[in-house]
C-alpha cells in the first residue's frame, strides 16, 4: 500500500520508466502478501502437515497468478493509460487482469474469515473473541470492496458510459476506510491487551521492588555473601527489565536473613512490604508452575 500515495506512486513509476510498472508491482505484491498471510492464517488453525502442503500450493498458485498479469498487463496497450489507478478502464483484459487481484483479496478474505469463525467456537478469552469478531468484519469488508469492484469492472467493459452510482461509490469509501482498520485491530487487539497487562504487572513489581530495597540493603548489609542478587542504583531500579525476577530475589534473599539472624528488627511498615512482595511472588510462583505443567 506504499506505493498507492501519488507522490510515491509518481517517483517510482519515473525510475521504471514510466510505463506505469508501479502499478504491475502493485498488484504483484498484493498476490504474494495475500499468500503469506494465508500460510500465517492457514499455519495457525491446521495441522502441520497440511498447513505444510498449503504453504506449496499457495506458492504455485501465486507465481502462476503473477505470471497471467504480466502478460496481461504487458501485452496490451491499456497500461499506458494516465492515472490508471484512478477508474475502471473497457477492457476486458484489464478486466481480466485486475479480477485476479480482486478474486485473490476475496478467496484471502473468506479464508481467514473462515478461520476466524472456526477459531471463535474454540476461545474462551474475551480479548480474543472480540478480536476475531473485528477481523471477521474487517473481512466482510474486503469482500464487499472486491465484489463491487469486479462488478463495477465488469459494467464499464460492457458499457464504457457507465458511472458507478454514488451510492456504491459511497459505500466503496467506506469499505475501504473500515476493512485496514477493522483488520488492524483484529490483528493486534490481544497483543495490546497482554502488552498492556504486563505493564501493568511490571509497574507493580518496580513499585514494590523500590520500596523493599531499602530493606534488603540494611539486612543485607552485614552479610553480603548470603546474597546473589546484583545491586542497582536508583536509576536502574526505574529502568531494569523483569523488575518482578529481582523483586523474587530480593524477598527470598530477605527471608532467609530473617531466618538466619532472628534479632534483626523490623518495622511493621516493613512487614507490610514484605507481606506484599510474598503475596506477588506466591502469584508469579504458581502462574509459572501453571504454565510448567
Amino acid at each position: 500500500m506504499s506505493l498507492q500515495p501519488k507522490p510515491v506512486y509518481d517517483a517510482m513509476d519515473a525510475l521504471l520508466g514510466g510505463v506505469n510498472a508501479t502499478y504491475f508491482i502493485f498488484h504483484a505484491l498484493a498476490i504474494a502478501t495475500v499468500g503469506l498471510a494465508d500460510v500465517m492464517v492457514q499455519q495457525a488453525v491446521t495441522a502441520s502437515e497440511i498447513a505444510r502442503r498449503r504453504k506449496i500450493i499457495t506458492a504455485v498458485v501465486a507465481g502462476l497468478i503473477v505470471f497471467v498479469q504480466a502478460l496481461l498487463f504487458f501485452g496490451s496497450d491499456w497500461h499506458l493509460t494516465n492515472n490508471i489507478s484512478q477508474s475502471f478502464i473497457a477492457e476486458w483484459s484489464y478486466t481480466a487482469y485486475a479480477a485476479t487481484t480482486w478474486v485473490t483479496i476475496a478467496f484471502f478474505s473468506i479464508s481467514v474469515l473462515s478461520a476466524s469463525v472456526a477459531d471463535l467456537r474454540a476461545q474462551t478469552r474475551s480479548a480474543t473473541r472480540v478480536a476475531l469478531i473485528i477481523l471477521s468484519l474487517g473481512c466482510l469488508c474486503i469482500l464487499a470492496y472486491t465484489i463491487n469492484s469486479l462488478i463495477g469492472a465488469t459494467q464499464t467493459t460492457l458499457d464504457p458510459t457507465f458511472v458507478l452510482p454514488d451510492w456504491r461509490e459511497s459505500v466503496q469509501k467506506f469499505v475501504l476506510l473500515l476493512a485496514p482498520l477493522s483488520m488492524g485491530v483484529g490483528l493486534g487487539l490481544t497483543a495490546a491487551v497482554d502488552a498492556l497487562a504486563a505493564a501493568k504487572k511490571n509497574f507493580r513489581d518496580r513499585v514494590l521492588l523500590w520500596q523493599i530495597t531499602p530493606l534488603w540493603q540494611r539486612l543485607l548489609a552485614d552479610n553480603p555473601e548470603l546474597s546473589i542478587e546484583r545491586k542497582l542504583s536508583p536509576r536502574q531500579l526505574l529502568t531494569v527489565r523483569n523488575p518482578g525476577v529481582h523483586l523474587y530475589r530480593r524477598h527470598v534473599e530477605i527471608r532467609d536473613s530473617l531466618l538466619l539472624r532472628s534479632g534483626q528488627t523490623v518495622t511493621a511498615d516493613e512487614l507490610v512490604i514484605i507481606d506484599r512482595a510474598e503475596a506477588r511472588t506466591q502469584a508469579r510462583t504458581t502462574t509459572l508452575a501453571g504454565v510448567a505443567k
